[in-house]
Order: structure tokens, then sequence, then C-alpha cells
């Protein structure tokens, strides 16, 4: 999912999943930040019921609104229909690749990244760093 608020030069990629605190506390954070681009991939691998929170999420019309609906205010998406396909396989490869180990794991343009929630400060700290 991709979500740009302001100019979005500033770009980051963040592996979540739907059951994650921190990844909820570290949403929260984000509304804090402007001029971002936010790469979001549910990472699937706290429980069963992160694959369902996932699927019918990212099978809502609008996936962005519908993720932002359950990480922010608990919304409980629509139950996706049953021929919506979604890209969970290819995101937990992806996630095992690059050592995913926990959520949420953000990564930044230079490569690095953070594994775990960081405040705005943070985060706007790390962003400045970056050419």
């Amino acid at each position: 999912m991709k979500v740009v608020k302001g100019n979005g030069k500033r770009v980051i990629a963040v592996f979540e999943d739907p059951n994650c605190g921190y990844c909820k506390r570290f949403d929260k954070t984000l509304q804090e930040v402007d001029n971002i681009t936010v790469y979001t991939f549910l990472y699937n691998i706290l429980s069963e019921d992160s694959v369902t929170k996932a699927r019918d999420i990212w099978c809502s019309a609008d996936r962005n609104k519908a993720w932002d609906d359950w990480m922010l205010k608990g919304k409980v998406a629509s139950t996706a229909a049953a021929n919506c396909t979604t890209p969970h396989e290819k995101v937990l490869e992806l996630g095992r690749r690059l050592k995913v180990t926990g959520t949420p794991t953000i990564f930044f343009t230079d490569g690095t990244r953070i594994p775990g929630a960081i405040d705005a400060q943070g985060l706007e700290a790390k962003l400045a760093t970056l050419k």
C-alpha cells in the first residue's frame, strides 16, 4: 500500500502486522509527519487472525482508509469477498529475504532499517540524515 503526504519526497517502507501494537503506535506517529511517502507491506506473522484482517483490509475498496481505520481507530474492515486475492505469500517471501523478524520494521532509502516503533522526533532526525 502507498500513502503520500505533502510533497512525499521523503520515502520509507514499513513491514507491519495488523495485530501489532507497536505498529499501531508507529502509525499514530506517522500522523505527525509530513512530506513523506509510506509504502506499507502487510507482513502477517503474529497470528492466523493477522492474515484474515490483512485480507479484509487489502480487499477493501479503499485499502489505505481501511488500514488507518483499523490501526488508528480499531474499526474492523468488512469481510472480503471469497474471490479476492492478496500478495500475502509474496510479502512473506520478501520479508524473509530481507530478514524481517518483527513488526514494525522501517526501511529507509539509504538501505538502513529501524526495527520497532520510533517516535516522530526520532523519525524526523533519521530522515534528515538522508540525501
